[in-house]
């Protein structure tokens, strides 16, 4: 026991919650490890008896002193990842203060008046939608991020978010949330992610322009949030019904970012092909894909890591409220109904690759062995070889 505490004191000790290090001096580090110890012991020996928490402390510890420090731990971070460690983070951020609120420095402002919409319907949000583009590299840009949205009621949205979190073997963690959002009833362009209990975190989203068009279908969202950690953080998302942006609808989502005062040139490509672990060379390239982003991270602090993960504790408190609400129950039975199809589309475009791929399969040894018929015939060897 005593030496399991030591391991974990230690831990704790040399890093944050959630493992993403604080690029302070190692006397804040210090402050922040002792106001854990003092302040959330029982977090701590649930963490212990934990194996996923427990782990994620003893990785970060094998992360002490390597030149990769930062990115080692936020790995650490990715991968495990419980309620055991929310509870942790609950006490070390919002209860206890140990970890101070980062300010806000302005990074992403109120956007200037006339760059939202004057109207908009949450149902048109409704169906399955990509963010096939995002601006912050840090919350935006993960592979597969197929969102699912169903509206119950005027003023509500609520949405099912699916997205990738690469790992460094190129292999990759399937990640989901659920999210409810409220329309402001005097800007209808605006749409409020309040009332969380994880970190008390609030997102507000700014429809800066959408197209209900056939083929053309797409809705800019440029976000701002603030939680117990980190007042002010924020981005822009692209959402089309195609998993790859339409060229169509480029021109004019710069057009509404100029006039916001972004840059849609700044916005980075998703990749939402969705597809399985590829092979060698797919995985080397995720690799690479993970490096870059594991390099910008390291230089962020911890605030930034606990925001990362804001979304994945808001499930547990929407599944609550489906207990309470009715349109929350029929919301998340719809976007239930939806995910089953397009896993059923998934299934099935996967079983027509195969069969196409064996086709031309057959194909080409076809081909091959017409080519050898003919050599060997050529050099009269067919014919004597089938006499003898």
């Amino acid at each position: 026991g005593g030496k399991a505490m030591s391991l974990l004191a230690a831990a704790v000790i040399a890093t944050t919650p959630l493992g993403a290090v604080e690029p302070a001096s190692a006397a804040d580090g210090a402050a922040i490890g002792t106001c854990l110890l003092k302040s959330c012991q029982l977090e701590l020996a649930k963490c212990v008896t934990n194996p996923s928490c427990l782990a994620n402390l003893v990785c970060i510890q094998t992360c002490n002193n390597k030149e990769d420090e930062a990115a080692c731990q936020i790995r650490c971070g990715d991968i495990f990842d419980n309620e055991v460690i929310g509870q942790f983070n609950d006490c070390a951020v919002s209860q206890k203060k140990c970890v101070p609120q980062r300010a806000n420095d302005n990074s992403w402002p109120l956007l200037p008046g006339g760059s939202i919409v004057a109207k908009f319907d949450t149902a048109a949000f409704t169906g399955r939608w990509y963010i096939s583009a995002g601006l912050n590299q840090i919350f935006d840009t993960f592979p597969c991020q197929v969102h699912f949205f169903e509206a119950p009621g005027p003023g509500l949205l609520y949405g099912k978010l699916n997205w990738r979190v690469l790992e460094p073997d190129g292999e990759f963690l399937e990640k989901q949330a659920v999210q409810r959002f409220v329309q402001d009833k005097e800007q209808p362009g605006i749409l409020y992610n309040h009332d969380n209990e994880y970190l008390h975190y609030q997102d507000d989203w700014y429809i800066m322009d959408y197209s209900e068009k056939k083929g053309e279908e797409f809705v800019l969202v440029y976000y701002r949030g603030r939680n117990d950690a980190w007042d002010g953080y924020g981005g822009a998302v692209l959402y089309t019904r195609a998993a790859a942006t339409p060229e169509a609808v480029k021109a004019r989502c710069a057009k509404a970012c100029e006039k916001a005062g972004l840059d849609f040139n700044q916005f980075v490509f998703s990749d939402n092909s969705c597809k399985a672990s590829g092979d060698a060379a797919e995985k080397l390239k995720l690799r690479e894909q993970y490096a870059a982003r594991e390099l910008l991270l390291g230089e962020k602090a911890v605030q930034e890591r606990l925001t990362a993960e804001r979304q994945l504790i808001s499930s547990e408190i929407v599944a609550e409220e489906k207990e309470l609400s009715k349109d929350a129950a029929t919301a998340l039975t719809k976007l239930e109904r939806q995910i089953e199809e397009y896993e059923k589309e998934l299934a099935s475009a996967e079983k027509a690759l195969v069969k196409k791929a064996e086709a031309l399969e057959k194909k080409v040894e076809t081909a091959i062995e017409s080519e050898i018929e003919e050599i060997e015939t050529d050099l009269g060897l067919g014919k004597a070889t089938k006499r003898t």
